[in-house]
């Protein structure tokens, strides 16, 4: 972009000087950040705190500086105060953007809602957005109505519906509402749309290429309290005194780092004993010939594949668990190999490392760009824990889990004798968090919680609150992940655990759902089902993990016998739905459960934790790094709306959508090749009449006409459609 004289940019901002922006699109692809890196989640760590835009001369001498203009940050959903009275979907904020555009283009804004009935905002829906260019005075929330700000604004725009609204300065005053354009609430897209002038906001302080903060709320039409804020479920206002604390900036490098980015990440999930034997001599009671013994896997066979993983285009890593373990139960043919048996929290096994081994692990980690996500088991102690015998009253004692469905059971039982801890004591939950605070103090970024629907229930929204409150506080790291393991096959027991400020789980619903789907032939309505499902009910469903197989399940390719079409297909939707892509390792080798000579009578999961098979099938492998840099070069996929467009036993056709970006996703079950006519939606906006779309896998193109695409997707395969550049 062109600086003249006044300091002032000059014609459109720009990345690439053959692009320009469009005037009828008021979030353009072309204002992506150029030369970001391959996992940016749209907020890049090593630029948060950038206060000045680096600038870059051309060879002709002209500056230029990129500025990503637009933001779109997804909110957490179906946590509004519900007044029950049918319209709260419809007061439920699931997503804020904004788009600066050119100097003498307006700004734009746009709030995006659960569930917008139509004329929701004609008795039921009011939307606040207020806007601080840096000089606000005022916390009181305008119109009277009832809580404050925790940092002041000093613009208000009250959207009462398409035809009424007020603008307000931060002194009460109500302005020339000419300042606002174009304010349109539009129940077909789920949004609120409008545009401020930039000279409004330029006397009120406000430069160009600076963000400015921005809160956002909703009500319903007289009554005086908050109904939804951006805020997260457990700091809403009605849980905080009144007080709404979230603000986003409109320039996102000015933005902290957020839970919320994880949305755009991905997880390698190690099970290190079967990964890489780094260090010999730790090897004790190692035999690689038997499954149910120690291999010899260890930190710095994590460390020496460290490069692997970045290969593999993937930004973080879930380690299995590394505390002091329990060697073997009854005999030596069944050894913790697997680590979640801890004698001791504090302390790094010794078939692993040491401690100065864990923390060499994690940073270079980091230094490679990479997350450490460590598996902690919460549930149980081991059977030799000095706890057992020193503290008989921390643990329940009622027997083994027989009914898992039973809540009381399964929170109060046993899992295969495992000693059981009671964590309704004080005194367990605060060894629990001293145990967590401990490693995390060790530079590790989050924590996949095991087992957490065998633990008590009020248990989990205390420990989640105060570990995001340590990590946030003392740490430095408000985007500390805590993702959860939650067998289950119910969306509603699932998200149970989300509701209680845990940042995600994995998504064992959509993961059973796809082997019966993909793997065994089932009708592809079946997945649109669990995906709608949970699209509806979870609280941030882009922050579940995806996954396909891990440690406790079949492996894939076993599940779908060998059927390699299949493979490449249930990967397909793995790296293109909503969710974090979590890639049980060897999955993108294709490793099947295949019992090894002398282990046939194993059965899996046993047989799903075989030692890595290092390069075994280079085609799936070149396979699966496409998918996973199609999905770290793409905004719609890591951060976009996601919308069914075409379902039937046979095929599911799906739109991601983001400001900068729009892709289409049609996937074939069937045996013989699928032609579909698939209809845009209104959500479509970059994708219209004479897009030619060009596919990712193959390079086919397709142009839109009349409103829809004309797709032939071959057997059991699929097309990723983005429009052509």
């Amino acid at each position: 972009m062109k600086i003249n004289s006044t300091g002032m940019p000059a014609g459109n901002i720009t990345i690439d000087k053959s692009k320009t922006v469009k005037e009828e699109n008021p979030f353009n692809v072309s204002d992506k950040l150029e030369g970001s890196a391959s996992h940016d989640s749209g907020l890049m760590k090593d630029l948060k705190n950038l206060s000045e835009l680096s600038k870059k001369t051309s060879s002709s001498g002209e500056t230029f500086v990129d500025m990503p203009k637009t933001i779109y940050f997804k909110t957490t959903q179906n946590d509004q105060y519900s007044l029950g009275d049918g319209f709260d979907g419809s007061r439920d904020i699931v997503a804020v953007g904004s788009h600066e555009g050119s100097p003498a283009e307006p700004y734009h804004f746009i709030v995006k809602f659960r569930d917008l009935q139509s004329n929701a905002e004609l008795g039921n829906l009011d939307t606040y957005v207020l806007l601080d260019m840096g000089k606000g005075t005022k916390t009181e929330l305008p119109d009277g109505v009832k809580g404050k700000t925790e940092k002041p604004w000093q613009l208000a725009i009250a959207a009462y519906d398409s035809k009424n609204f007020n603008v307000y300065d931060d002194k009460g005053n109500a302005l020339d509402k000419s300042i606002v354009k174009n304010l349109k609430y539009d129940s077909a897209k789920g949004t609120l749309e409008f545009d401020v002038d930039k000279g409004a906001l330029r006397e009120r302080g406000w430069q160009d290429l600076k963000g400015m903060d921005m809160q956002v709320f909703t009500t319903k039409d007289f009554v005086k309290q908050p109904a939804d804020t951006i805020d997260r479920a457990p700091d809403k206002p009605w849980a905080k005194g009144g007080t709404m604390a979230r603000q986003l900036n409109t320039n996102p490098y000015e933005n902290p780092d957020k839970i919320e980015d994880w949305g755009g990440k991905d997880i390698y999930f190690v099970f290190t004993d079967r990964f890489s034997d780094g260090d010999t001599t730790n090897n004790i009671n190692v035999d690689k010939k038997d499954l149910g013994k120690f291999h010899g896997g260890d930190l710095q066979g994590v460390i020496d594949k460290l490069d692997y993983i970045k290969d593999l285009g993937m930004s973080s890593i879930w380690l299995s668990p590394t505390m002091e373990n329990q060697d073997f139960f009854v005999n030596e043919n069944n050894a913790g190999y697997h680590y979640y048996w801890p004698v001791d929290m504090f302390k790094v096994d010794k078939h692993l490392g040491d401690m100065s081994k864990f923390e060499e692990m994690v940073s270079k980690a980091h230094e490679k760009g990479i997350d450490v996500l460590l598996d902690i088991p919460l549930n149980h102690l081991a059977w030799e824990h000095p706890l057992k015998k020193d503290k008989p009253e921390w643990f329940h004692n009622i027997g083994d889990v027989k009914n898992w469905d039973d809540p009381y059971e399964a929170e109060n039982g046993s899992i295969f004798g495992l000693p059981d801890l009671a964590q309704e004591k004080p005194e367990v939950y605060d060894y629990l968090l001293n145990a967590a605070k401990f490693w995390m103090d060790k530079g590790i970024d989050g924590f996949r919680l095991d087992a957490v629907k065998n633990i008590h229930f009020p248990f989990w929204s205390k420990f989640d609150q105060e570990v995001h409150q340590y990590a946030t506080e003392k740490l430095g790291k408000p985007d500390f992940y805590l993702i959860g393991e939650c067998f289950d096959g119910r969306v509603d027991k699932v998200n149970d655990y989300q509701r209680e400020d845990m940042d995600g789980l994995f998504a064992y619903p959509e993961k059973f759902v796809t082997h019966e789907v993909i793997a065994h032939d089932g009708s592809m309505k079946k997945l649109a089902a669990v995906v709608d499902e949970g699209n509806k009910k979870y609280q941030s469903p882009e922050l579940m993990g995806g996954f396909i197989d891990n440690h406790d399940t079949e492996r894939f390719i076993s599940a779908c016998g060998g059927n390699r079409d299949k493979f490449k297909l249930a990967l397909d939707f793995l790296y293109t739905v909503n969710r974090i892509p979590t890639i049980y390792y060897g999955t993108e080798v294709a490793m099947d459960a295949t019992p090894p000579p002398g282990q046939e009578n194993v059965g899996w999961p046993a047989t799903s934790r075989k030692d890595m098979e290092w390069g075994k099938d280079p085609d799936m492998l070149k396979h699966f790094t496409k998918l996973s840099s199609l999905r770290n070069s793409s905004e719609a996929l890591k951060h976009g709306d996601f919308k069914e467009m075409w379902v039937d036993d046979k095929v599911y056709a799906y739109g991601r959508n983001h400001p900068l970006q729009e892709g289409v996703v049609v996937l074939n079950n069937g045996y013989d090749g699928q032609q579909r006519d698939i209809p845009l939606t209104p959500e479509n906006r970059l994708i219209k009449d004479g897009t030619v779309l060009v596919d990712s896998l193959t390079g086919e193109k397709v142009t839109v006409q009349n409103g829809r695409i004309h797709v032939n997707v071959p057997a059991k395969g699929a097309r990723i459609f983005f429009p052509e550049a």
